[in-house]
């Protein structure tokens, strides 16, 4: 069933282009201002400029976070 009314929110998350991990971060705060942006996985070790981005609807993640107040 669809629900009227209710617009989906999608969510960009960066994700490490080796391993897939979420665990990523900019090498520097000024990555990206003052240098070219450079990432680094705290998972694998992947270093470089390169991340992959993948959508995700906020419906999706609230449902990883635990059970609703509605449930409890």
């Amino acid at each position: 069933m669809v629900e009227v009314g209710k617009s989906k929110k999608t969510i960009r998350i960066t994700v490490c282009p080796v391993c897939g991990s979420t665990n990523i971060r900019k090498v520097s705060p000024f990555s990206g201002w003052l240098l070219p942006e450079e990432y680094v996985c705290l998972d694998c070790g992947y270093r470089g400029p390169i991340v992959a981005e993948i959508e995700v609807d906020e419906d999706e993640i609230e449902g990883d976070r635990g059970p609703d107040r509605d449930d409890i």
